[in-house]
């Protein structure tokens, strides 16, 4: 699991540096904006693993692991005009998330700054399933 996070890194490090000069179709929010996003229904996409979704997540996030091997698979079936806030631990997994769905079509994303743990400094509501 270790190497494979390392070759995705490696493989989607171009992605992240070519994307930086362009408009981004990606904007880093806070969690209070998380929120506001969300009571307007847009989707909340959590990058975790099933394992750190299972002890904790925002109600109604869909949980699509960025490391596994079906992420490409999983994203493509997603609209791509449809906004999503991505949501990671502390908010650095899901920037690289959020610029790899840009990088795939994606014309609406926004990424919790922070993640998870700023979520719950808040005292925003998790839920385990």
């Amino acid at each position: 699991m270790k190497r494979l996070s390392i070759i995705l890194l490696i493989l989607l490090f171009p992605v992240c540096v070519f994307s930086c000069g362009s408009k981004s179709n990606v904007k880093e929010v806070s969690p209070e904006e998380t929120m506001k996003l969300i009571k307007k229904g847009v989707v909340v996409i959590d990058v975790r693993t099933p394992e750190e979704f299972a002890t904790g997540h925002i109600k109604n996030a869909v949980n699509i692991d960025f490391m596994s091997r079906d992420f490409f698979k999983k994203i493509k079936k997603l609209d791509k005009n449809s906004p999503y806030v991505i949501c990671s631990t502390d908010g650095r997994t899901g920037k690289v998330a959020a610029k790899v769905m840009e990088s795939e079509g994606f014309k609406k994303l926004y990424n919790m700054d922070g993640g998870i743990i700023g979520w719950a400094e808040k005292n925003y509501p998790v839920v385990k399933e």
